[in-house]
């Protein structure tokens, strides 16, 4: 008979989202931001996402609403272009975590699995590309490796991503 056992070494608390991948936690840098500009991090002083290696790819936490977005590009050490407006005010925290596929990091992009502490429906990214949502996924563990889980069309709560 088969036995089934999850050996998950790391586990994150997944914030959901339409756009980026479920974070790796791995932190580059952190920081606030300067004066708000529509799609772009500006960090106020001692931030250097040059020196940090950040590049695209990564993920922007704003640690002060829970949004996330992926950097598209790094303009110079103190500015970043990111997918989507997730900075409104000045001062909001954030934090960078590597994901990006110039980096040796294992990242989200590898998969993991997931522990579902609220049963519903679950809209996911496997690691090979497709996009599914999963209907009425009950309580316990989900194993499929998957990459990202969007806020449009998951009703499941409390999701943890083991590796």
């Amino acid at each position: 008979m088969a036995y089934e056992k999850l050996q998950g070494y790391l586990a994150q608390e997944v914030i959901v989202s339409d756009n980026t991948n479920i974070i790796y936690p791995s932190l580059a840098v952190e920081g606030t931001t300067s004066v708000p500009v529509a799609n772009q991090l500006t960090a106020a002083g001692a931030v250097d996402f040059e020196a940090e290696g950040i590049f695209a790819g990564d993920i922007v936490v704003n640690s002060t609403t829970g949004l996330k977005a992926t950097v598209l590009s790094v303009v110079d050490k103190l500015t970043l272009i990111i997918n989507t407006d997730i900075f409104l005010v000045q001062g909001e925290a954030f934090k960078v975590y590597n994901a990006s596929a110039f980096k040796n990091y294992q990242d989200a992009n590898n998969g993991c699995v997931l522990y579902i502490g609220g049963a519903g429906d679950l809209k996911v990214d496997t690691i090979a590309g497709s996009t599914v949502t999963f209907k009425a996924v009950p309580v316990g563990f989900f194993p499929v490796q998957v990459k990202k889980i969007y806020s449009t069309g998951t009703v499941a709560t409390d999701i943890i991503a083991l590796w």
